[in-house]
């Protein structure tokens, strides 16, 4: 699901990689089409995006309040911290390496259009340790 969802997300807001993958939940706010994040240099700032990250965020949310946006495919491994744990599904933060998998991935044979499926390496590995660092913004 991430894997187009949050390229697009990625264009319509214009924001960084990192400040998106640190985007949780409870920094939304679906109704005005922003979110709050933490730029660079530890500044909260706004993104905003337009209808097509609008219309896939309540999918991607999937009835959960809190905790990271994006998510792995798998369970978080026991030395994930905390923060980038989802409380309610127990998946891990989408680290910045695997979205970058991801973005490969869907869009080799777009670079490459005489690629054969048998090309594209399966990438369904998740390295912890590449996480983004999110800062804590809990008050």
């Amino acid at each position: 699901m991430a894997a187009i969802q949050l390229p697009k997300m990625l264009y319509e807001s214009a924001a960084r990689a990192d400040e998106v993958l640190c985007l949780n939940v409870e920094d939304l706010y679906p109704q005005d089409k922003r979110g709050r994040i933490t730029a660079k240099g530890g500044a909260i700032e706004w993104i905003h995006w337009q209808s097509g990250t609008a219309q896939f965020l309540p999918r991607l949310i999937a009835r959960r309040t809190r905790g990271p946006l994006f998510l792995t495919d798998r369970k978080a491994s026991a030395g994930t911290p905390t923060l980038d744990v989802c409380s309610e599904t127990g998946r891990a933060r989408l680290s910045y390496r695997r979205a970058e998998e991801i973005f490969e991935e869907s869009t080799r044979l777009l670079a490459n259009p005489l690629a054969s499926p048998e090309d594209i390496e399966d990438l369904n590995g998740y390295a912890p340790s590449a996480a983004p660092q999110c800062p804590d913004t809990r008050r």
